[in-house]
């Protein structure tokens, strides 16, 4: 509202300005001259000296003529005061100026008083502008000037007391301005100090926090090395022994790995008598005599293949009696490809079952196949096992640069010539050479270039194998016991090598401080533990297999008089080459002899009457396709087998 009144006044301000501006030095020269200067001049300085408050003449009155030409009257008038402007006002340089102060500055500080006194003058028909203009240009903008001056003090007293009430405010408003700056002053000064309190504070904290982590890792450090001597603590003994154990291995390792080397490398074609009779009366002793350090009675089986992997050999179908453990051996551990004996097909049955995840889409192989070659050369270059059954007395010259291994390497590939084509070769191809020939007779020469292993059945090996059919056939849910109990012997027995194995490679790639290696002391918690319990389930499982042995065992008189009467048949080759039975051929008669026989509640019982079938059964099988004069022959061999 202040704003808008004030505004309204704006225009007599301008024009007092305009007035004021219009005047100029000579205009006051030129009044300052005139001997007897009219009366609109002298009563236009009255006013002014009534606006800055100049001391008049005594109240009195006299003639006064206002007008211009006809217009011009005469009449009783206040006395006027230019004698006093003359001597005060007009003597003044700076006279202008102080008009233009005055219209700047002390406008506001015009009172009623001044406006009251000024109305007579101002209410005058002759006291205007127009009137002043034929007297002097300056008497003309000093009579604007005072109409200018009432005017605004008319039109701003409704302002006044608003900017009065402004002024005020204001002035309150630099008090509060003052008390607040001072009061934020000591807003700040107790921020800083609270500032400092809180840094200090946060020192404290820190120091508080790093010396709980301190007290924190500390405490773990000690429940780590509590766990670090509580885990090791079980393993000082075993590790003590294994460690002498390994120092006496160590120093007797050459002459062990020589003569695993030897019976790798020359005792595949053999027997397992002629086998014993070579490790331990020749090797060993040649060793021996060569002042060559050599374990007593190494057991090359151990030596050769972990239980773990042993396990699987069985699980894949491999025959659990020692001969064929060791012929395992000779296939897996020898650098050059087996040539194998299998004259009963148990040899064929183990690699592919060893070999199933190896194995081509087109399966076994021979060499009347007429895509032979092409299924060779798919197989080197894709890294498969090739099965070649129905091998004859000699070998296909196909395959004699890849049983002398002529490979070529260029760069990272590797390269062979087969039958003049050049073919890529993976080193993780695998081939397998089986004959079904009981003594096959092979040249030196290609002897030289593959490994070749006897597969040839045994009388024990059979005994076992006739005894797990007799238990599939008899008890069945037995034999799937004994087969479960195999495999998680097997998984549990790997599984604690592998643990042993991850905490001595921990153990042993750790450089610093074993208690900062929170991965160690987890991995020998969880070996711990897990050991602890693969001990708790082997001993379980080997108490269960020893009950499952025991039930077993009660069949293996069958087993016994199955294997005696196969190895019976065998002989009869011997008396005449015609008398060839096979082993698929006699496992017939042996499940006959189990259907036939009569049933009985007592194990014992039913074992008497499986044997009696049995017997008679493979009797009179063989009977009829052998001579009449060599009849006799047999029955005598079958009473004296069946008697030792």
């Amino acid at each position: 509202d202040a704003e808008e009144d004030l505004a309204k006044a704006q225009p007599f301000l301008d024009e007092a300005e305009r007035a004021v501006g219009s005047i100029k030095p000579n205009d006051l020269n030129e009044l300052k001259k005139l001997g007897k200067p009219s009366d609109i001049i002298k009563l236009i300085f009255d006013c002014v000296s009534l606006l800055k408050m100049a001391p008049l003449v005594k109240t009195e009155s006299a003639e006064v003529t206002l007008g211009v030409g006809k217009d011009k009257k005469t009449f009783m008038f206040l006395k006027d005061s230019y004698k006093i402007v003359q001597g005060g006002i007009l003597t003044d340089t700076r006279f202008l100026q102080s008009i233009i102060q005055f219209s700047k500055v002390e406008k506001d500080f015009i009172n009623n008083e001044t406006v009251e006194l000024m109305a007579p003058y101002l209410a005058l028909d002759g006291f205007s502008p127009s009137t002043a203009r034929n007297a002097s240009r300056a008497a003309e903008g000093l009579c604007t000037w005072c109409k200018a001056m009432v005017d605004y003090n008319e039109a701003s007293k409704m302002v006044k007391p608003k900017l009065e009430a402004l002024r005020l405010a204001e002035a309150r408003l630099q008090d509060a301005e003052r008390d607040l700056f001072k009061a934020e002053m000591r807003l700040k000064s107790c921020q800083d100090v609270l500032g400092a309190l809180q840094q200090d504070f946060d020192r404290q904290l820190a120091t508080k926090r790093s010396i709980e982590e301190n007290a924190k890792s500390t405490r773990k450090r000690m429940e780590q090395a509590t766990s670090l001597i509580s885990g090791l603590a079980g393993e000082r003994t075993r590790w003590n022994n294994d460690r002498e154990e390994f120092a006496n291995i160590k120093s007797q390792l050459i002459g062990d790995i020589a003569l695993a080397c030897a019976f790798v490398a020359y005792c595949g074609p053999f027997n397992q008598v002629f086998r014993e009779y070579l490790i331990h009366s020749k090797l060993s002793a040649d060793l021996r005599e060569r002042k060559i350090p050599l374990s007593h009675n190494l057991d090359l089986t151990d030596f050769l293949a972990d239980i773990g992997t042993i396990g699987d050999w069985n699980l894949a179908g491999l025959p659990t009696d020692p001969l064929s453990i060791q012929n395992g051996i000779l296939v897996t551990r020898s650098s050059r490809f087996p040539l194998l004996i299998d004259p009963q097909g148990q040899a064929l049955n183990w690699i592919c079952n060893f070999e199933e995840n190896r194995m081509p889409h087109f399966g076994v192989s021979s060499f009347s196949n007429n895509r032979f070659r092409e299924q060779m050369e798919f197989c080197l270059a894709e890294g498969k096992a090739m099965i070649v059954a129905g091998v004859e007395q000699e070998l296909d010259p196909l395959l004699t640069p890849i049983l002398e291994k002529q490979i070529v390497t260029k760069g990272k590939s590797k390269y062979i010539t087969v039958g003049g084509k050049v073919c890529d070769y993976s080193d993780e191809f695998m081939l397998y050479l089986v004959t079904r020939l009981p003594n096959p007779h092979f040249s030196p020469e290609e002897q030289s270039k593959c490994t070749i292993v006897d597969f040839t059945v045994t009388q024990k090996g059979l005994e076992e194998q006739l005894l797990g059919r007799v238990i599939q056939k008899e008890q069945r849910s037995l034999e799937e016991s004994l087969k479960n109990v195999l495999e998680e012997v097997n998984g549990n027995t790997k599984s604690l090598l592998k643990l042993d194995q991850m905490l001595l490679e921990r153990l042993s790639e750790n450089s610093g401080n074993l208690l900062d290696d929170e991965e160690l002391i987890t991995v020998l918690a969880d070996t711990k533990l897990k050991a602890t319990d693969v001990k708790e389930k082997l001993i379980a499982a080997a108490e269960m297999r020893k009950n499952i042995n025991e039930k077993r065992e009660q069949y293996r008189p069958v087993a016994t008089r199955g294997s005696v009467l196969y190895f019976t048949i065998v002989d009869m080759s011997q008396v005449n080459c015609m008398y060839q039975t096979s082993l698929d051929q006699f496992q017939v008669l042996f499940d006959k002899s189990m259907e036939v026989s009569e049933k009985a509640n007592l194990a014992m019982k039913r074992v008497n009457n499986i044997i009696e079938a049995m017997t008679y059964i493979s009797y009179r099988y063989i009977n009829k396709g052998l001579y009449e004069h060599d009849k006799t022959s047999f029955k005598l061999i079958m009473t004296f087998k069946i008697l030792t």
